[in-house]
C-alpha cells in the first residue's frame, strides 16, 4: 500500500509538471488516458536544429502494429499531420490532422480527416527530402475531446460542438482571406501575437482603446444612429457588424459566439487561417535521419 501510494503521488507530481505548455498538456493528456505508452518513434528525421523553424518526421509503431508518419512543426505546436509510410517510390498519403487549441481555462483536441498525398525519398537510410505540393483537403472531425474548466467532454458529446465551432471558424477565416484580398494587405502572419493584434481590433474595437479602433468603426460609432445589443457582458455596436462583415456572420458578432470562439479557440483558427501557409513549410525540405 506504502509503494503504491508513493507511485501515485510521483504520476501526479509529474502530471502536474505537464501542463505547463501546449505539447506539455498533451502528453499529460496521453499519460492519464495510457495512450502514451501505445506509440512509439522508430525513426526521427529533422531539418537543421539552428533554423527558426524546425520541421520532423517520425516514423511511428501503433499498438496495433501498424506503422505511421508523423509530420511536426516547431512553429506551429498545437499541429500534427499524420499519414501512410512511404512507398518504395517516396509517396505516402497523408490520412489526418491531430490538433491541440488551449486556452486559459482549458483545450480544444481533435482529430480531423484529410485527403492529400506527400513525398519523402530517403537517401540511403540518412535522410531524405520532404514534399507536400498540393494542400490536403480537410474533410471532417472524426474524433475529439473538449476541456473547459472542471467540464469534460469526449465521444459524441465532444463531436457535435467541434464540428460546430469549425463551421464557425472556417466562415469567420473564409471571411478574413477574403477581406485580406480586398484591403491589398497580406494574407501571411508570423505568429499568433501578431495574427490576434491584428484581428482582434477588426473583430471586437468595442474591446480595444479608442486609439486601436479601426476607422471603419469609428464612422459608424459617431454617426448618432448606432444600435447595439448586450451580450456576454458586451454591448456590441450592430451598424458597425452590418457594414464590415457579411451577413453570414451578423448574429455569429452580435450574439457574442465570436468572442467565445476567439477566447477559447484562437490557436486553432489561426491554424485553420494559415493552413495553405503551414503545408508549404512541409514542402522541400531537406531533413536528416536522428536516430
Amino acid at each position: 500500500m506504502l509503494r503504491s501510494t508513493g507511485w501515485n503521488y510521483f504520476f501526479l507530481s509529474f502530471f502536474f509538471l505537464l501542463v505547463g505548455c501546449t505539447s506539455l498538456i498533451q502528453k499529460g493528456g496521453e499519460i492519464l488516458e495510457g495512450s502514451a505508452f501505445a506509440e512509439k518513434t522508430t525513426a526521427l528525421y529533422s531539418s537543421d536544429k539552428k533554423e527558426k523553424e524546425v520541421i520532423e518526421l517520425k516514423e511511428m509503431l501503433g499498438k496495433d502494429g501498424e506503422s505511421f508518419i508523423e509530420i511536426t512543426s516547431s512553429k506551429w505546436p498545437g499541429l500534427t499531420l499524420r499519414g501512410s509510410v512511404p512507398d518504395t517510390d517516396g509517396s505516402f498519403h497523408l490520412t489526418e490532422a491531430h490538433i491541440l487549441s488551449t486556452h486559459v481555462s482549458g483545450w480544444n483536441e481533435f482529430n480531423c480527416e484529410l485527403l492529400g498525398s506527400g513525398n519523402f525519398m530517403y537517401r540511403r537510410e540518412a535522410g531524405g527530402v520532404l514534399h507536400i505540393e498540393e494542400t490536403p483537403e480537410r474533410i471532417q472531425i472524426s474524433s475529439g475531446k473538449i476541456r473547459l474548466k472542471s467540464r469534460r467532454l469526449t465521444g459524441d458529446a465532444a463531436l457535435v460542438p467541434l464540428r460546430n465551432r469549425r463551421e464557425r471558424i472556417l466562415a469567420l477565416t473564409g471571411w478574413m482571406a477574403e477581406w485580406q484580398e480586398s484591403s491589398g494587405a497580406s494574407a501571411y502572419f508570423d505568429n499568433q501575437d501578431e495574427f490576434e493584434e491584428y484581428w482582434k481590433r477588426l473583430l471586437f474595437p468595442e474591446l480595444v482603446s479608442a486609439d486601436k479602433q479601426p476607422k471603419e468603426y469609428s464612422s459608424v460609432n459617431n454617426d448618432g444612429n448606432a444600435e447595439w445589443n448586450r451580450a456576454d457582458g458586451v454591448k456590441w455596436n450592430l451598424a458597425y457588424t452590418r457594414s464590415l462583415f457579411p451577413e453570414a456572420l451578423w448574429e455569429f458578432r452580435d450574439s457574442g459566439a465570436l468572442l467565445r470562439d476567439w477566447d477559447e479557440a484562437l490557436p486553432w483558427i489561426f491554424i485553420e487561417y494559415s493552413w495553405d501557409a503551414i503545408i508549404g513549410s512541409f514542402n522541400n525540405i531537406a531533413l536528416q535521419k536522428m536516430k
